[in-house]
């Protein structure tokens, strides 16, 4: 065997030991710890989607070097994990609308006949993107791995890395951090398939709405423009038995 093969051949034994060995230790965390980081993950997203089908209210106001830049204002109804319709209501953006279905998203616009497809991860507003609002089901979304525990201020928390499992997924990776107590996300890093880190988010407040405690605000972080921030406002959160007719795709009355 050639001094180049058997170089070859060490180099590959080497990362297979290490990804085995990392695997290993992960494993070996989450048992320590005991968690299931599955059931974690399906325990924090009832605190950003209440019931099967509901309804909420989301302003969004964009800030730029510490000053408020805008304000926006949308109606989201959401049933089950995969139907999501989003109605713009601040009096510029009337008319538009965004439907998201499965895996497959699409924005309507006043002007154009047919539908835009677009993706979770392009710009609905300042730092929010079309999944930050749309897709909040992360267990549907990603595959959680336990990392560790750590404390967040005076907070003790479970710390998981969540990997995208569907093409649908807004994010590549995101590493979330969960209140030990009760499941209640407290911050989150969002990474791109490149492994860049784009955006950060803090969960700073929760609520009674329709009698479960849920997300009431949110902010989300810039990690590149580090001068701009986006502050999400849920409210009217409460159950709604909504028509299937809402989620069509070839909805000719939309408008």
């Amino acid at each position: 065997m050639s001094k180049v093969n058997w170089s070859l051949r060490t180099i590959l034994q080497v990362s297979v030991v290490a990804v085995l060995l990392l695997v290993a230790l992960r494993a070996h965390a989450a048992s320590a710890a005991g968690v299931d980081a599955t059931a974690l993950l399906k325990r924090s997203d009832a605190f950003r989607n209440g019931w099967p089908s509901f309804v909420t209210r989301v302003k969004i106001t964009n800030y730029e070097s510490g000053k408020p830049d805008e304000e926006k204002l949308y109606e989201v109804s959401q049933k089950g994990t995969d139907k999501t319709y989003v109605e713009f209501l601040t009096p510029r953006e009337k008319g538009r609308h965004l439907l998201m279905l499965g895996d497959d998203m699409w924005i309507y616009l006043p002007d154009t006949s047919r539908p835009v497809r677009i993706t979770p991860l392009e710009r609905l507003s300042g730092d929010a993107s079309n999944g930050d609002v749309a897709r909040t089901n992360y267990s549907t979304d990603y595959s959680p791995v336990y990392l560790r525990s750590e404390k967040l201020g005076a907070t003790e928390c479970h710390v998981l890395e969540l990997t995208a499992k569907r093409k649908g997924a807004t994010y590549q990776r995101i590493t979330y951090w969960l209140r030990a107590e009760d499941a209640r996300p407290v911050r989150a890093e969002f990474y791109l398939t490149s492994g860049k880190h784009i955006k950060s988010a803090s969960f700073d407040d929760y609520a009674q709405m329709g009698g479960k405690t849920l997300l009431r605000r949110l902010t989300l972080y810039d990690e590149i423009r580090h001068n701009s921030h986006s502050l999400l406002e849920y409210s009217a959160t409460s159950p709604h038995e909504l028509a299937g007719k809402l989620f069509y795709q070839g909805r000719a009355d939309r408008f």
